[in-house]
Order: structure tokens, then sequence, then C-alpha cells
């Protein structure tokens, strides 16, 4: 798990998101799982959802419904639909700023309170020490400008370091 000093600038946090993003494009799903901390609270059809590596993927390639294998999505959406996408770099794009633009990062200037937390659904993460959250607008499939986005919180450590909570990947 990557840390980041407390008082790190949104553009080392961007720094680290396009990080997690380049190991999408390579197809190391292992080791973006492990530059974070994950939510693993959240449940699906009643079960508790595990990020996994193979999960991870499938994020990827079903555009936001890791829970659908590619036979699920082609026999819900037809045949034709496209079950195989893949993330794809963004530091050798000409337009690299302005898609680095597309990660809002909003550090709170509040605590997080037992009531936010239960209306937010984070009741099991380590809320008190959750300072903020990362909607990242950026991620490319198969070249092109996508609606999948990664949510993420960011979380106080310790006294002196922060570190990302990914969240998931859905299309906005």
């Amino acid at each position: 798990m990557k840390t980041l000093p407390i008082n790190a600038g949104k553009a080392e946090i961007k720094n680290l998101i396009v990080e997690w993003i380049e190991l999408l494009a390579q197809e190391n799903y292992a080791e973006a799982l492990e530059l974070f901390l994950h939510d693993d609270t959240q449940t699906v059809d009643g079960r508790q959802w595990i990020w996994t590596p193979q999960n991870l993927e499938a994020a990827v390639y079903t555009y936001g419904m890791p829970w659908f294998t590619k036979e699920d999505i082609k026999r819900e959406y037809g045949a034709d639909c496209k079950v195989d996408y893949k993330v794809t770099s963004i530091l050798a794009r000409p337009d690299k700023e302005q898609l680095l633009e597309k990660i809002d990062i909003d550090i709170f200037d509040y605590a997080v309170s037992p009531e936010m937390a239960k209306t937010w659904g984070i009741t099991d993460l380590d809320y008190p020490h959750i300072i903020g959250d990362i909607i990242c607008d950026c991620i490319l499939l198969d070249g092109e400008h996508s609606d999948l986005s990664a949510l993420f919180w960011i979380q106080k450590t310790d006294d002196a370091h922060m570190t990302l909570i990914f969240r998931e990947l859905h299309v906005m």
C-alpha cells in the first residue's frame, strides 16, 4: 500500500491515481489493488463484495458491472454487446492535461460524523479517518473517453500519512 504525506497536494494525489490507471492499462490488476486499500464492505445481491484482481478486471471489461460474467452481459444486453473493454494509458495522450483535470479531489474541511457515515454507507470502514474523496472521470477504454469512473476515499493512516481506498468502478 502506498502512502503520501498527510500534507500532500492534489498534484501528488493525481499522480498516484495515474499510477493506478497505468497499472490497469497494463492489465496488472493485482498490483493495482495492492497500491491502495479497497472497500470490501459493499454487498451485491445480499453477498459481501470482495475486490479481487479478477473482479477488478471484470469491472473493466464489463463497463462497471463486475458481478456479471461476459456470458451474463451478452444474455442480458444482447449478443452484440461489447464485453472486452481495456483501459488505455493516458500518459502519452495529447489531451493528458485535460484528462487530469477530470480527477476531482475533495479534501474535507470537516470530520465524517456517524450520521454522515451511515448516509454514505461507510459505517464498516474507518470513517473517522476518512478525510476526503476522489472521483476520477478520466478512465479511457479502448483509446476512447468513457463514462466509467473510479471512486476513492482518502484516509489518514497516521498523523503523518494518508492513502486511498478504492471504492468502485462504475458508470456515472
